[in-house]
């Protein structure tokens, strides 16, 4: 039974891997991102996010911070846009007035945001540079971006 189990285990993270390397978004700069690039440079810390989300608005500028403190160290941040297609010029102009410096993407219809089992907003996951997904957070409170700054050093100190 306990091998059964494991097993079962073992295959959903590699069917987790591989659909996460099949992954593709578009950039609010009209460029395409393929995850398995941005998590194979060492680390990728997907956050998912809305303009009516305030807690959301609020999380970015520290993740800017941790993406400025660690991107010279295989670190890279995704974030991915929830918002209608519509909002796109608002999402440009929020990141530029925010001077948000890693790459935003749009996901209008939650297809991503769904393959990764995203509940609420602010949704963010830490995946390796194998494409297993480390850490999973939800919500955002002050003090947040400690606990993702924690689990990004252990992964840079394996």
């Amino acid at each position: 039974m306990k091998k059964t189990i494991l097993m079962l285990l073992f295959s959903f993270l590699i069917l987790e891997a591989q659909s996460l390397s099949e992954i593709k978004v578009q950039s609010i700069k009209n460029e395409t991102l393929h995850l398995k690039e941005l998590y194979g440079q060492g680390a990728l810390l997907i956050n998912f996010w809305a303009l009516w989300c305030q807690p959301c608005k609020s999380e970015l500028p520290h993740l800017n911070k941790l993406y400025e403190k660690y991107k010279g160290r295989g670190i890279t941040i995704l974030g991915i846009n929830q918002d209608t297609p519509k909002s796109v010029s608002k999402v440009k102009s929020f990141i530029a007035s925010q001077r948000i410096d890693f790459p935003i993407a749009l996901d209008s219809n939650f297809e991503i945001f769904n393959k990764f089992n995203g509940q609420v907003l602010p949704y963010s996951l830490l995946i390796d540079r194998s494409g297993n997904i480390v850490y999973r957070h939800t919500g955002y409170i002050p003090g947040d971006e400690n606990a993702f700054e924690k689990e990004i050093i252990n992964l840079l100190n394996e």
